[in-house]
């Protein structure tokens, strides 16, 4: 995703480096090192042979993620940035394309694995999930890492108490868009961004109207949602 989202590293001003490819550098920083609080990567099968990221940026994740070289890993997301420096780094088995989540550009039952960390908060989740439902195979896994209802009430908090009457605003836009996935599955883009958080009930919901099976969501120390298709 683009690096104008809030960073979760907090030390991504510490990054030498193009000041763009902050955000993403900081998210490496997350994916290599279990004890961050931020940490959280798929657990990956040994059946698991042709896995896609969704929102990858530089592919962080997926080179975290050390995989075997028998196993053909792509990543897709919008930032041409970061794909580039990504692509500069990743092994040969890793490949990172131009796309949306909304829109992937493989055919229908292309992966067993897809998965894709904290960046589905800011896509149209329900089009996505009927996406990962289209290319992954029979008995396929998903995982995602979401943004729960009380990362927008702290961002709320910090608003009030340092003044940002604009971001408060939009958060306000945030909380009706996210109320709405939850109660009907839909969001709607408010000036071309479509940002909610997420529950687990709502989300649940969601995965199976698209044709997963949820069976496993855990709430703490993050919002992980697991599901297969059947």
């Amino acid at each position: 995703m683009t690096p104008s989202r809030r960073s979760e590293t907090g030390t991504a001003g510490q990054i030498p480096g193009d000041p763009a490819l902050h955000y993403h550098y900081g998210e490496w920083e997350i994916a290599r090192d279990p004890a961050h609080p931020n940490h959280a990567l798929p657990p990956i099968r040994s059946d698991h042979r042709r896995i896609l990221d969704i929102g990858c940026g530089m592919g962080q994740s997926l080179m975290a993620l050390q995989l075997s070289g028998a196993v053909e890993a792509w990543g897709v997301d919008r930032d041409a940035d970061a794909l580039a420096a990504g692509s500069r780094l990743v092994a040969s088995n890793i490949h990172l394309l131009a796309g949306q989540g909304e829109f992937l550009p493989f055919p229908d039952r292309s992966f067993d694995l897809v998965f894709s960390r904290v960046a589905l908060p800011y896509m149209d989740i329900s089009r996505v999930v009927a996406e990962v439902a289209r290319v992954l195979e029979p008995g396929g896994e998903f995982w995602a890492m979401l943004h729960p209802p009380g990362m927008l009430l702290r961002r709320i908090g910090q608003d009030i108490r340092s003044g940002g009457v604009k971001d408060l605003i939009f958060c306000g836009g945030i909380g009706i868009n996210s109320l709405l996935l939850h109660v009907l599955g839909r969001q709607f883009r408010i000036g071309g961004r479509c940002e909610t958080v997420q529950t687990p009930s709502g989300m649940r919901r969601i995965l199976t109207a698209g044709g997963l099976r949820p069976f496993s969501v855990c709430r703490e120390p993050h919002l992980i949602v697991r599901a297969s298709k059947s």
